[in-house]
């Protein structure tokens, strides 16, 4: 393998003076490299709200990391042959991974019962699809056996009511399967340098009316997964100083008191409320003192959804701020990790419009060097500074793997060419109908179909590899050995444009951006009119906007890029955004805006025609210093 070679130190000081410029044209936003106002540090959430919840506990948040294909918790000491019979003389097969959900729990010790979760054991990887175990055919173990024991009848594991942290382990033959759990104690929650007897004032203050905080973040209904790694709520003072933040789910209730006007709840505390909501809704409640008198002033109860889903693997994305891709693990609270920046990869210039293979282990992105640009560049994951062949006589933009990893497709000259993933060469084209380009292709996860942006060549779309300016949305699909003509999707109305299709990790749906600025089209993350829309692959029907992720007209909603599914639940869409994030930090979605990522969910089960999205979460962990695009998802374990 061969090491990228340096023409010197790239710049996005001059826009399409420099090749790199010309990508960031695509990637970027215009933001500048100053702090916006009220953002916070380099990394995480800008090192000004405390954090609530940390616990010396180890172990990793929640949610199976790695290829969904993978076994979760204890890894099998290999399949047998045969079966073991079931109640009514069933037989289940022995093969596939033995796994144990959930595969990471906290728990919390409070008032009233000890309390308790229900495990379900199954067989995954079978040709007939996973099979679900009854409790009883398994050995049950808890380790220590102090924190609590499970019944083999209902797979339910109850706590003895002491905290700590351990493992509940199902042995079923010669396999077996872990699962992390912890007890934790928690209810209630002083931050440093908050007054200790805040919980007394409060108790003690007769209740007032209408004078309460207002809520910033996150929005009503905003729906998260149930190992989301933090979430800081936000609200506007009101004139108080001093508060009282109020989780409850059933009998939990957990209470936070701050004099700041935020609060960033992770760790075991926020762990157990996750817990104990998933499957339903956390209602948080917010109470002010120090007002305009002595009176607790309250706000409306703040519904949030917890979905039993949960995320997998890291987002990578593209960042203005380090020049180059980022990576958020999931659950991650700290700072992203340098992927390939100058600072870790001085070597590579510019690297850019990328795209992970669906199992997680590849890289594939857009090299500047000048001259010439658009160098692609393909790397192992676990080394990305080593590349499978020399990039500098190889040219895609936006490239996009195969399901299985071996093939590219990419835009180069505004044809979508098809490149083999360990030499670079050019493998087939598929066909493009006289007077037409394409960019932005991505392939289906699980089918031979690509979707690109589609327009007319000329004036039109001056730069089809940057970004389609006039474009439809249209599908390409193999039949046997041949690739048929494109199938339009979704066409262009009036003035506005469709770009950055994605397909669903279950094959069902693609998700774009619109816009509708003819004067500023084609800047991937420069305008502010770009909004999420979303059809069957299937097609057939009208697009649907969707809303409640867009938040309102006018944002920069754009990029969107699907997480890996891990089964069941609703699937999750994360895409670049202009909008505020609460108070810390405000922006209008204007030029001059911070791009950041956020997360919307998706409801599979939808029906036609209705917007299946949900309000939507800031990705904890990046940096509010820099336009963060691109954020592509892929499986990911950190080690």
């Amino acid at each position: 393998m061969t090491r990228p070679h340096s023409l010197g130190p790239s710049t996005l000081a001059a826009r399409l003076g420099l090749a790199c410029a010309l990508l960031a044209a695509a990637c970027d936003d215009s933001a500048t490299s100053e702090t916006p106002p009220g953002a916070g540090g380099a990394g995480g959430e800008g090192g000004r709200s405390p954090t609530l919840g940390d616990s010396s506990v180890g172990g990793g948040v929640g949610g199976a990391g790695g290829t969904p294909e993978l076994p979760v918790g204890g890894a099998p000491s290999g399949g047998t042959t045969g079966g073991a019979p079931v109640g009514g003389g069933a037989v289940v097969p022995e093969e596939g991974v033995l796994r144990l959900d959930p595969v990471e729990v906290t728990l919390a010790v409070g008032p009233g019962a000890p309390p308790s979760v229900a495990y379900t054991l199954r067989r995954d990887g079978l040709p007939g699809g996973p099979i679900e175990l009854p409790p009883a055919i398994a050995a049950w173990e808890v380790q220590p056996s102090t924190l609590g024991a499970v019944d083999p009848q209902t797979g339910v594991f109850t706590s003895s009511g002491q905290a700590g942290q351990g493992f509940v382990r199902a042995t079923q033959g010669d396999d077996t399967a872990e699962g992390i759990v912890r007890v934790a104690s928690v209810g209630r929650v002083i931050v440093p340098g908050t007054p200790e007897d805040a919980p007394d004032r409060f108790e003690n203050a007769p209740e007032g009316q209408n004078c309460g905080p207002r809520w910033v973040y996150p929005e009503p209904l905003t729906i998260v997964p149930s190992n989301l790694g933090s979430l800081t709520f936000q609200w506007d003072a009101n004139a108080h100083d001093l508060f009282r933040l109020t989780l409850v789910v059933g009998p939990l209730r957990v209470e936070v008191f701050t004099n700041e006007d935020e609060a960033t709840l992770q760790g075991d505390a926020w762990k157990a409320v996750l817990t104990a909501a998933a499957g339903g809704q956390i209602e948080a409640t917010l109470a002010g003192l120090g007002g305009s008198g002595e009176e607790a002033c309250a706000t409306e109860v703040l519904p949030i959804v917890v979905d039993r889903s949960q995320i997998i693997g890291a987002i990578y994305y593209w960042s203005t701020g380090d020049v180059g891709i980022m990576r958020i693990p999931v659950g991650e609270t700290e700072a992203p990790e340098p992927f390939l920046t100058p600072a870790v990869a001085p070597q590579v210039n510019c690297p850019a419009c990328h795209a992970l293979s669906r199992d997680g282990t590849r890289i594939a992105l857009t090299r500047t060097t000048f001259p010439p640009f658009g160098n692609l560049y393909v790397a192992p994951v676990a080394d990305p500074q080593e590349t499978y062949f020399d990039p500098g006589n190889k040219t895609s933009y936006f490239p996009s793997f195969s399901p299985r990893g071996d093939r590219l497709v990419g835009g180069s000259g505004g044809a979508l060419v098809i490149t083999d993933v360990l030499t670079g060469d050019e493998v087939e084209r598929l066909p493009m109908p006289m007077g037409k380009v394409g960019g932005s292709p991505d392939w289906d996860w699980r089918a031979e179909r690509i979707v690109a942006a589609y327009g007319n060549t000329g004036l039109e779309n001056p730069l089809p590899d940057v970004g389609i300016t006039s474009g439809e949305i249209a599908q390409w699909t193999k039949n046997g050995d041949v690739w048929a003509q494109p199938e339009v999707l979704v066409a262009r109305e009036a003035t506005e444009s469709n770009d950055r299709p994605a397909y669903s990790p279950d094959s069902q749906w693609i998700a774009f951006h619109r816009t509708g600025d003819t004067a500023n089209q084609g800047m991937g993350m420069g305008n502010a009119s770009s909004a999420l829309w979303f059809i069957p692959s299937a097609g057939g029907v009208e697009p649907v906007e969707l809303r409640a992720a867009n938040q309102a007209p006018g944002l920069g909603n754009a990029w969107p890029k699907w997480a890996p599914a891990n089964g069941g639940g609703r699937l999750w869409l994360a895409f670049s955004s202009l909008r505020s994030y609460g108070n810390k930090l405000r922006q209008n979605g204007a030029e001059g805006s911070t791009p950041q990522l956020w997360i919307t969910s998706i409801d599979p089960n939808a029906a036609p025609g209705t917007d299946p999205s949900s309000p939507s979460f800031w990705l904890p962990g990046q940096s509010l210093n820099s336009g963060n695009h691109i954020p592509y998802w892929a499986p990911y374990t950190k080690r």
